[in-house]
C-alpha cells in the first residue's frame, strides 16, 4: 500500500469514528500547558497554611481575652476585698480612738477620786482613834448636788468673782457682764430684802453662779467652831434654795481658807465640807478693794489684771454697797483679759480649785 492509500485509510477510520459518535482518542498534551497543576496545588497549600495560621491566631486571641477577663475579675475581687479591709481598718481605728477617749475619761475620774480620798485622809474628820465627830450628824440634808457638767482645768480662763453682795452694785455689775457676754460668780451673804432676793434670782437666771459666803460674814461667829461654821452655811444654803430654787455647790471662806480666825478649825471644816460634796475657792488675783477708803478704778483694774499670764485665774473683787469704784473698773478688767486671749467662766465644781497655801496631798 503506497502512501496515498495509507492516508485514505486513516481518513476513513477517523471519519468513521466521528460518525459513530465515539470520542477521539486523546493525543499527547500540548507542550505549553503542563506546569499549571503544581502551581495550583502550591497556592492551595499556601491558602491552607494561611487559614490555619489565622485560626491559630484567633484561638490565641480568644484565650488571651479569656485570660484578661479572668484577671480583671480577680482584680475587681481583690480591690473589693481591699476596700472592705480599709473600711474595717477605719472602723477599728475609730473604735480605738473612742476607747482611748473613754479610758482617758476613766483615768481622769479615777485621779479625781484619788485626790478626794487623799484630801479626806489628810483632813479626816475622824480622830486618830477612829471616832467620828458628832457634827457629821448635823443637817443631814446639807449636801451638794452632784455635778455632771464640764471640766475647766485652765487654758487661759479667767473667773471673775464678787464677794459680800448682793447690793445695788450687783445690778450695775450684772448689766456690764451682760454687755460683754461674760459669766461670773457671786459669793453672797444672808440678805433678806426684797430687792436683794430679786438680785439673787437675776444672778441665777443670767447663767452666773450663786455661791455661799456665810450668813453673817462675822469671823468670830463663823469660825467659833465647826458646828458654828456649818450652822452659818446651812442657813445660807437653805435661803438660796428658798429664793432661787437652786442649791449652791460652791463656797468661799470669809477671809479666805486660811486666816487669823480659823487656824484651829480650818482643817476640820475643809474635811467636813468636802465630805458633804462642796467645793471651795480662794483666789490668785485680787482687786484689793476691801479698803476703808475706796481705791481709784485704775488701781483696782491693775490689781485684777495681775493674773494675766496664769493658766487659770480666779479674780477676787467685791460687790457690796461701798464698792462703786470696783464696778467702774470692771470694763477695763474684762477688756484687759480679753486682749490677753482669755475666755471667761463662772466657778462650779468642774473648775480646778484655786486655793491658798496649806499643804495638800498630791
Amino acid at each position: 500500500m503506497d502512501e496515498t492509500q495509507e492516508q485514505a485509510v486513516q481518513r476513513e477510520e477517523t471519519g468513521g469514528a466521528e460518525a459513530a459518535g465515539l470520542p477521539e482518542e486523546a493525543g499527547p498534551a500540548a507542550p505549553g500547558r503542563t506546569p499549571f497543576k503544581p502551581l495550583f496545588f502550591a497556592a492551595l497549600l499556601l491558602a491552607g497554611l494561611l487559614a490555619g495560621g489565622c485560626g491559630w491566631l484567633a484561638l490565641r486571641a480568644w484565650d488571651s481575652a479569656q485570660q484578661e477577663f479572668r484577671l480583671h475579675g480577680q482584680l475587681d475581687q481583690e480591690l473589693a476585698a481591699a476596700s472592705q479591709l480599709r473600711q474595717e481598718l477605719e472602723q477599728a481605728r475609730a473604735g480605738l480612738t473612742a476607747a482611748q477617749g473613754e479610758l482617758a475619761q476613766v483615768q481622769e475620774e479615777l485621779a479625781r477620786a484619788q485626790d478626794t480620798i487623799d484630801l479626806l485622809e489628810e483632813y479626816s474628820v475622824a480622830t486618830p482613834e477612829g471616832v467620828v465627830p458628832e457634827y457629821t450628824q448635823l443637817y443631814p440634808d446639807f449636801y451638794a448636788p452632784d455635778w455632771e457638767g464640764e471640766r475647766v482645768t485652765g487654758g487661759q480662763v479667767c473667773c471673775l468673782t464678787f464677794d459680800d453682795g448682793p447690793s445695788a452694785n450687783t445690778d450695775r455689775i450684772l448689766a456690764i457682764l451682760e454687755r460683754y457676754g461674760v459669766k461670773a460668780t457671786f459669793f453672797v451673804v444672808g440678805r433678806t430684802g426684797q430687792a436683794d432676793q430679786e438680785r439673787m434670782r437675776r444672778i441665777v437666771e443670767g447663767g452666773h453662779t450663786l455661791a455661799m459666803h456665810s450668813w453673817s460674814h462675822d469671823y468670830k461667829t463663823v469660825y467659833a467652831s465647826v458646828e458654828g461654821f456649818l450652822e452659818e452655811f446651812y442657813q445660807l444654803y437653805q435661803w438660796i434654795y428658798e429664793v432661787t430654787g437652786t442649791y449652791p455647790q460652791v463656797f468661799r471662806f470669809p477671809g479666805g481658807s486660811i486666816n487669823g480666825y480659823n487656824r484651829g478649825v480650818y482643817q476640820e471644816i475643809i474635811g467636813e465640807m468636802t465630805r458633804r460634796g462642796f467645793v471651795y475657792f480662794d483666789w490668785n488675783a485680787s482687786a484689793q478693794d476691801a479698803t476703808v477708803t475706796p481705791l481709784a478704778p485704775s488701781v483696782i483694774a491693775a490689781g485684777c489684771l495681775k493674773g494675766v499670764g496664769k493658766d487659770l485665774v480666779v479674780v477676787l473683787a467685791h460687790d457690796s454697797a461701798p464698792r462703786g469704784t470696783t464696778v467702774d473698773a470692771l470694763p477695763a478688767v474684762i477688756e484687759g483679759y480679753q486682749a490677753a486671749g482669755y475666755t471667761f467662766s463662772p466657778l462650779h465644781p468642774g473648775v480646778t480649785p484655786v486655793t491658798m497655801g496649806y499643804p495638800r496631798a498630791k
